[in-house]
């Protein structure tokens, strides 16, 4: 395969789902023999540092004025002269197409590590600078459809490319508390925020506590949303079944510990969180929103429910709590679904072979 000089574009390399993602992705590509560098619009963030040592260079090209940023955008990318300019999500197309355009870059592409957001003017925005790209990439076929629609679409650009991810590590965490057996255990891991609907599934837990009264469940992550997830707790007198654990650098720890995984999202593209569970052998109980029911559904792995109703999901919850043959078989179809469809490998080598069939296309 051809050595590719690669550039991705995205707003910081803070914590969070698709900076992971790209962090991995750019691992792997400089392992085969690509040259990889990131450019940071806003912050380089935690994940930045790790990327330098293993031999990335991260750029941060923030300013005080948009126009500024702009400017050493271009600036870097025009010294570079990259083969591929990869940008990731709105901002980092709106800034970063126009920038590779202008320098004559020949492989431009965007993912959208979401689904097309409920505001037309962000998305008139994204697709008026997606018309510079060769290709948007949507990480679940819901997402794809969704994006479709949106204002100012341009479908015929639109191809899926699903998402990847890594067994999650498994180190153990200095300061934390030590994981304890538990009779029945749900795991679900998640940024703390509005989207992924936490106060649904502690409600679900209520509930389902009433006919498994020993019921645990750990949530693995951070957010904004914290304080009022604590706060539901209280009311709902969960506290001996809902622990709120924190960001954790040992999610595999976890997830080996845990019985079933749950998501009760509102809105995703293709969660890596969900992908890391299947990683893990663990079936799944998630919602009807994204790319997640057509993962479950693939696999076979899992039961799908309606967003925002903790019936639903209590009842789902409890049924297979009482079912142990048949969480053992979904474990078994996990597993082989993680290793037949979803590995960081894979993910990546779809990309090249994307990047390689437009650099053709020029030539």
């Amino acid at each position: 395969m051809a050595c590719l000089v690669i550039h991705h574009v995205l707003d910081t390399l803070k914590v969070g789902g698709a900076e992971v993602l790209v962090s991995s992705l750019t691992r792997l590509q400089r392992a085969a023999g690509h040259t990889v560098v990131v450019h940071c619009l806003d912050a380089a963030g935690p994940l930045a540092d790790p990327l330098q040592s293993a031999g990335i260079p991260v750029l941060l090209h923030h300013a005080p004025r948009p126009s500024w940023t702009f400017a050493s955008l271009l600036r870097a990318i025009r010294r570079a002269g990259p083969d591929v300019v990869h940008c990731h999500n709105i901002a980092a197309t709106v800034m970063g197409a126009p920038a590779a355009r202008l320098s004559g870059v020949p492989c431009l592409v965007s993912t959208r590590h979401g689904s097309a957001t409920r505001n037309p003017r962000f998305e008139r925005k994204f697709w008026l600078a997606a018309r510079l790209c060769d290709c948007v990439i949507a990480v679940s076929r819901a997402a794809a459809a969704r994006l479709a629609v949106a204002p100012w679409s341009r479908p015929d650009k639109l191809t899926v490319i699903l998402n990847g991810a890594d067994v999650p590590a498994s180190a153990p965490s200095p300061k934390k508390p030590a994981i304890t057996a538990r009779p029945f255990t749900l795991i679900s891991v998640g940024r703390l925020h509005r989207v992924k609907d936490f106060p649904t599934l502690l409600r679900a837990i209520a509930i389902a506590a009433r006919a498994l009264p020993d019921l645990r469940l750990w949530i693995l992550g951070d957010g904004p949303e914290r304080s009022r997830l604590e706060s539901l707790i209280a009311e709902l007198r969960i506290q001996s079944h809902a622990q709120l654990l924190g960001t954790r650098q040992d999610v595999g720890r976890w997830l080996a510990q845990a019985d079933l995984f749950v998501l009760a999202s509102v809105s995703e593209g293709l969660p890596l969180a969900l992908l890391e569970a299947l990683a893990a052998g663990l079936p799944a109980v998630v919602t009807e929103a994204g790319g997640m029911p057509e993962v479950v559904q693939c696999c076979g792995s899992g039961v799908v429910v309606p967003p925002s109703q903790p019936e639903a999901l209590a009842h789902a919850i409890v049924e297979l709590a009482r079912s142990p043959d048949l969480l053992q078989s979904l474990s078994a179809r996990a597993r082989q679904c993680y290793l037949r469809h979803f590995t960081l490998e894979r993910m990546a080598s779809d990309y090249s072979a994307l990047y390689l069939h437009i650099l053709s296309g020029c030539s």
